[in-house]
């Protein structure tokens, strides 16, 4: 054992748990930590310019990396702030852990100055959350956090931690841990469950396998693959399943829901029976209609989390249990069987990928189409808004893959700090975030973080003056009554990158979309591209038709 104080304590349990980056942002609650933190030889840290963007950074770090992003702030608005970030991790699992700072333990309750109860705040957005209120708690709480953001089902954790327990020396034992009681994930499927799912595909004449974000976390791609070439059973996906299946597969059809494509909604309609894997059946994949949506269907559905079968859609044969774990007894079990593949039942009928009207909406199909030429490997993020559905649909490039975008919680100002961090994950590849200038200005402060670091990024602005999807939204639900969408005064994004110490570009015109990306990228230095989408509207289309 050694006496140190508790902010030594967390710095090197931390570098103990392989911990080499943090993303945060000091203050008064949090101070010690940062004292501890500037005598680390192992953990660099990355001062981001709003806590919110430091929750990003962790998060796009996680996604990357595949372990937990840790991201540390103070007490009251520090934790205010970092919420949104917390709940996107939330909704999309994503491992990161919050370590908070919080007013000493004599003046918690008291409405002491920056005090909030974080503990209680962050209940519903955490996997788990806990307030350390005796030293002794402190190791085996943050070993106990790490282990439980990226295990099962990954998801944000969070501890928080009076000042004077940072700054008060014991005698701490680092290695210290404590059972986890009653978080027990179930790895393994039941072999029962594995068995009906046979019976089932055996049975059905129009198998359809749902591919959602978790086989992405998982990291079973290769597995799902090797099981849909072996069965011919197609595959749609949802919008946190992009990479789940390589999308110029003849299996694969495309994207289902709300911001689907034809193919895909219709090979749902028209299935029998559907594999569901590693997806909570989001209400913009069920089209807001789950009261009947694969209704008549007998409907297969594999999850880590127990708590999302059945919770939307009715389910038939559950399996709970890792993805990766499934595929291996599911494709062990098909080496028995001879009645593999199924005959082909679906026929594509349309093609989603033409372009050709030029209306605003496919001038932004057009641009993330151009990124896709880009033959070298990126990180690459979206924000909110329509230039991720369509990024989502015409960025099929696989060496950009995984595409960092927000799901669940449809954050805007999302993906800038998200590419940063995923950077920091994996420095070998330049980053490209695509956005909106309404997105763009959520988290614009966070460009001076790629510049401080020498980040390679590249920020692809959809310049419209508006935002583009609200401005839809009101006219096809609300009678073209429009308010409240327009941005009266626009700035100069190239002048700003400039003032903020990294190049700017603007692009006028289709033909410079790629020249200026790959001169961007070439730079190797943080980078904004300012794609005016109404001066390309003009040249492409004269007559283009306002929106």
């Amino acid at each position: 054992m050694q006496e140190i104080n508790g902010a030594e304590a967390i710095i090197k349990v931390l570098e103990d748990l392989g911990v080499r980056i943090i993303f945060g942002y000091p203050g008064g609650a949090n101070l010690p930590i940062y004292d501890a933190l500037a005598k680390s030889t192992q953990i660099k840290h990355i001062l981001a310019r709003h806590e919110q963007g430091a929750a990003f950074m962790a998060g796009g770090y996680a996604r990357v990396k595949g372990v937990p992003g840790v991201c540390l702030a103070t007490s009251g608005p520090g934790v205010t702030n970092l919420i949104t970030g917390l709940a996107d991790a939330y909704l999309d699992s994503v491992p990161i852990l919050a370590l908070t700072g919080q007013i000493s333990r004599d003046f918690v309750g008291t409405d002491a100055f920056q005090e909030v109860d974080t503990f209680n705040m962050t209940i519903p957005i955490t996997k788990h959350n806990e307030l350390i209120y005796n030293e002794k708690e402190l190791v085996p709480a943050i070993r106990s956090a790490f282990f439980i953001a990226s295990s099962g089902r990954y998801g944000p954790t969070l501890v928080d931690i009076p000042r004077d327990i940072q700054e008060k020396k014991a005698h701490y034992d680092l290695s210290e841990t404590r059972e986890n009681k009653g978080y027990q994930p179930t790895l393994v499927p039941h072999i029962g469950q594995i068995k009906r799912c046979f019976r089932a595909l055996r049975k059905a004449e129009r198998p359809l396998i749902i591919a959602g974000g978790g086989v992405v976390l998982a990291r079973a791609n290769q597995k799902l693959l090797a099981f849909v070439e072996k069965t011919g059973v197609p595959v749609v996906r949802t919008l946190m399943g992009k990479s789940a299946m390589p999308e110029d597969h003849d299996l694969f059809l495309g994207m289902l829901g709300t911001h689907g494509n034809a193919d895909a909604n219709r090979a749902v309609v028209q299935s029998d029976m559907v594999l569901a894997i590693g997806t909570r059946f989001g209400d913009r994949s069920t089209m807001q209609k789950k009261s009947y949506f694969l209704k008549d269907k007998v409907v297969v559905h594999i999850d880590i989390d127990p708590a999302e079968i059945s919770k939307t859609v009715a389910v038939d044969i559950p399996m709970v249990g890792d993805i990766n774990e499934a595929l291996n007894l599911l494709l062990k079990g098909l080496v028995e069987r001879a009645e593999f593949p199924k005959q082909k039942w679906f026929k594509r009928k349309t093609n989603d990928n033409i372009l050709g009207k030029w209306e605003e909406a496919e001038i932004i199909g057009l641009a993330v189409s151009e990124i896709s030429k880009i033959d070298q490997e990126l990180h690459l993020s979206t924000d909110v808004g329509r230039h991720q559905m369509w990024a989502t649909h015409f960025c099929n490039n696989s060496k950009h893959w995984p595409l960092l975008t927000s799901g669940g919680l449809g954050t805007m100002g999302f993906g800038l700090p998200a590419a940063i961090g995923a950077w920091f994950a994996d420095p070998t590849k330049p980053a490209i975030n695509i956005t909106g200038d309404g997105s763009f200005y959520m988290n614009m402060q966070e460009f001076v973080v790629a510049v401080e670091y020498d980040v390679p990024l590249t920020v692809f602005i959809v310049n419209d003056q508006k935002l583009g999807m609200i401005r839809e939204l009101q006219k096809t639900k609300y009678g073209g009554r429009y308010f409240g969408h327009n941005f009266k005064h626009t700035i100069d994004f190239v002048g700003l990158a400039r003032a903020m110490g990294g190049q700017g570009y603007k692009i006028n015109h289709k033909f410079e979309i790629l020249p200026t990306l790959l001169k961007a990228i070439k730079s190797k230095k943080p980078c904004i591209i300012d794609f005016d989408l109404h001066r390309v509207a003009k040249g492409l289309a004269p007559t283009l038709k306002a929106m």
